[in-house]
């Protein structure tokens, strides 16, 4: 059950869309605990109490801004989305929900509210819940929106073919970006490696013999599900995928495995999950 929580599960640290959704946050807080009056508490007896609920608002749309925009930006690493879990997104979640119960327990406190000397525990934490709920509802609607659209846009393809023509390459990689409109294009034996960098995907492949990186704006988990699909492509890792023609060696010992990538410069992790798999196509090529 625990080995669950090591399940990859996405995160997003686009600066615009976290921005924008805090926002939409903040504004949905304060407009619930002033005119729907969550968990008995009325908030409409005077008008300090609106002052109160604006204060709060304020302060939680503060402390997301802090967490969920500047925080990822001072510790990249810890936050890289291609390494994100379930057991990260729940402590993070813990993190979060800790802040905005100080935050409004100190802020009660402060004014003296009336409401929150009766159960100050239990008002205060389900206030503390709210934007949160609010924040993981619009997160994962926006997630589950990009997931809808490359599914009806993969069934489009298949259903009414709308499929590369014949007369087109068959080896030829097109990946479009997430705005739509840019595109990535070049031959599938050319590629080396695809490694994930935040919201960007590096590619390493060949260009007259020599190994360039391009830098380009799509997830790594589309690239994964576009791959699929294309033989000779495995994920050796959780950020990376590697071209099986292009491997020398697998090296390493159970501190640690690596592949050797024709021209690539530097070796290439392999998780323990994917080890077996690696060592049979390893043999496979030294028959």
């Amino acid at each position: 059950m625990f080995e669950n929580l090591n399940q990859p599960y996405p995160f997003n640290n686009n600066f615009k869309h976290n921005a924008k959704t805090i926002g939409l946050v903040g504004m949905g807080f304060v407009l619930l605990v002033l005119y729907f009056q969550p968990f008995g508490i009325n908030f409409l007896k005077s008008e300090h109490d609106g002052y109160f609920v604006l204060g709060a608002g304020i302060m939680c749309v503060a402390n997301l801004f802090g967490n969920t925009l500047f925080l990822p930006g001072i510790m990249p690493k810890a936050f890289n989305s291609s390494n994100w879990t379930i057991r990260k997104e729940m402590i993070w979640n813990v993190w979060l929900f800790s802040n905005l119960f100080v935050i409004l327990s100190l802020m009660a406190w402060f004014v003296n509210h009336i409401e929150f000397t009766e159960l100050p525990v239990f008002r205060t934490g389900a206030l503390a819940l709210l934007p949160l709920v609010l924040l993981n509802l619009i997160n994962y609607n926006h997630s589950l929106k990009d997931k809808m659209v490359s599914v009806l846009d993969n069934s489009r393809r298949h259903f009414f073919g709308e499929e590369k023509p014949e007369t087109v390459n068959k080896a030829d990689l097109q990946i479009l970006a997430e705005n739509g409109k840019d595109t990535f294009s070049a031959l599938m034996e050319n590629i080396l490696v695809f490694h994930s960098s935040g919201n960007y995907i590096e590619i390493f492949l060949l260009e007259k013999d020599i190994c360039r990186k391009k830098l380009f704006r799509q997830s790594f988990a589309f690239v994964e599900q576009y791959m699929n699909d294309r033989p000779g492509f495995l994920k050796c890792h959780r950020c990376w995928i590697v071209n099986l023609a292009k491997i020398e060696s697998l090296t390493g010992n159970s501190k640690g495995y690596f592949l050797e990538v024709d021209k690539l410069g530097f070796s290439v992790p392999v998780s323990r999950n994917n080890i077996s798999a690696f060592r049979k196509i390893m043999e496979s090529k030294m028959r």
